[in-house]
């Protein structure tokens, strides 16, 4: 008996992912954004990728996919990235509407939560980018400006051209890698619980342990400078020399 059901548990879900279907929509805008504006981005699963350049502009470009049985799904035709837009201050927001989450909504849509959404986007090199996430992995590249990070799942991967002004990250689960000048000055401070640092910079070697579970990191690179300020819990954090 057993062995019938897990025969027929297997045809099923073949026959289910036979029928799956892909689509994808594409969003493409260019907006100015001046040298010391603020890039904020709202994301939610997919992934995120970064770069920098010296014009006063923001290049975006958006790929939402969707795999399911169906693709002209409601949750897919909602899903959307709304772009607001001025000369100081860039906001990116992943947006839709509300979804019926009962189960035969689910089925019918082929089991999935929701389409993924890849951002690639080009931003000034010192602009301001507050990133909040879910469920996306991030890679940022060739960065100099302030950075306000909060992630929930997934890794983020950010290499500073040079580090020279406050940034703090919060994050649950994960990873985080830091790429750095290796004559970056610089407070580092991470505070968590199950939280694991490593890093190419001594001394940030300054431990301190308080209750179960709980561990803060603290020190100062090169004599110090900026704060790099770290909130974590189930995560790994990553300083590079570079």
């Amino acid at each position: 008996m057993i062995r019938r059901t897990l025969g027929f548990a297997s045809v099923f879900v073949l026959a289910f992912a036979s029928l799956s279907s892909a689509a994808t929509k594409n969003i493409d805008q260019t907006v100015p954004l001046s040298a010391r504006g603020t890039l904020t981005l709202d994301a939610h699963n997919g992934w995120i990728r970064i770069q920098t350049w010296d014009k006063p502009q923001v290049e975006i470009h958006v790929r939402i996919e969707w795999i399911g049985l169906s693709t002209s799904s409601a949750r897919f035709r909602d899903t959307t990235v709304g772009i607001d837009s001025s000369p100081d201050r860039v906001a990116i927001a992943w947006k839709r509407d509300p979804w019926d989450w009962t189960f035969w909504s689910l089925f019918e849509d082929g089991l999935t939560f929701g389409p993924d959404v890849h951002y690639d986007i080009t931003a000034p090199r010192t602009a301001r980018l507050q990133n909040r996430n879910h469920n996306a992995d991030t890679d940022i590249s060739n960065f100099s400006g302030p950075l306000d990070l909060s992630t929930h799942n997934g890794r983020t991967r950010v290499d500073f051209a040079s580090f020279t002004t406050n940034s703090r990250v919060e994050m649950h689960n994960g990873t985080i890698e830091f790429d750095l000048p290796k004559d970056s000055r610089f407070n580092f401070d991470s505070r968590g619980h199950h939280a694991y640092v490593t890093s190419d910079f001594p001394p940030v070697v300054r431990a301190t342990y308080h209750g179960r579970g709980a561990n803060n990191v603290a020190g100062t690179v090169n004599g110090g400078g900026p704060d790099l300020r770290i909130v974590s819990h189930n995560a790994i954090v990553r300083l590079r020399s570079k």
